[in-house]
């Protein structure tokens, strides 16, 4: 019997609960802003945390009772899950506690929309218990802000050559996001003979391609809720 036939969604529960599987921690390598993400591997929790410190505004008139307003905010993400031995995820998030490396972080959601910052890492260990599993944790404090929630685009960088240029191709996720404009180093780029995007596929044509300098390129898409998805286009001779 054929197993790919087409069923409804159950409207009552669509859009409602998620599942904690679906979301997702990556770091970053390479040199930003040309940078690859990598999937922390064999995860079993990625908890966000966002915290504000207390400013204490509390004073004679009030009553009795507390005032107070929010100060500082910061964020972290507390990582658990399987030790393996050959991941470049756990191996770069060691390598930045060992150096003391900012660490460039994306937590993505079950819609592909993701939260991107940069943070240290605070802690990392490595349970090892004699009757179960190796496991691996850590925590990552945010340096700085933490992006908005916002589309992601991939991949982060491409090259394409002046003498043969070719259309390059970037997915956009979800991929029902609209995209309002194009951007080449902050120069618009016309739809259709510039570039073409249809449910999450971003084509930069290969005539705007070949018509740029050789040298480094900042491409900008901009979403229609104002969110700008930032890829490097390389150009060699």
């Amino acid at each position: 019997m054929a197993n790919n036939i087409t069923t409804p969604e159950n409207p009552a529960v669509s859009g409602l609960a998620t599942l904690g599987i679906k979301y997702l921690f990556y770091v970053a390598k390479g040199t930003y802003p040309s940078i690859e993400w990598v999937l922390v591997g064999a995860q079993r929790s990625a908890d966000m945390s966002c915290e504000a410190d207390d400013i204490d505004l509390s004073n004679k008139v009030g009553n009795g009772w507390k005032n107070g307003m929010a100060g500082a905010r910061g964020w972290s993400v507390d990582l658990g899950g399987l030790m393996l031995l050959q991941d470049d995820g756990i191996a770069i998030i060691k390598q930045c506690w060992r150096s003391g490396k900012d660490i460039y972080c994306k937590f993505e959601y079950p819609d592909k929309t993701a939260e991107l910052g940069w943070g240290y890492v605070k802690s990392c260990a490595l349970n090892t218990p004699h009757d179960g599993a190796a496991e691996f944790s850590g925590t990552i404090t945010g340096n700085g802000e933490l992006a908005e929630r916002a589309p992601s685009i991939t991949p982060s960088s491409a090259t394409v050559s002046k003498a043969s240029p070719s259309d390059r191709v970037f997915m956009i996720a979800p991929s029902n996001t609209a995209i309002s404009g194009v951007k080449i180093d902050g120069s618009s780029v016309t739809i259709s003979t510039g570039y073409a995007y249809s449910s999450g596929t971003l084509t930069i044509k290969s005539a705007t391609c070949g018509a740029l300098a050789v040298g480094s390129h900042t491409v900008e898409a901009t979403s229609s809720d104002g969110a700008v998805l930032t890829v490097l286009l390389t150009v060699t001779a």
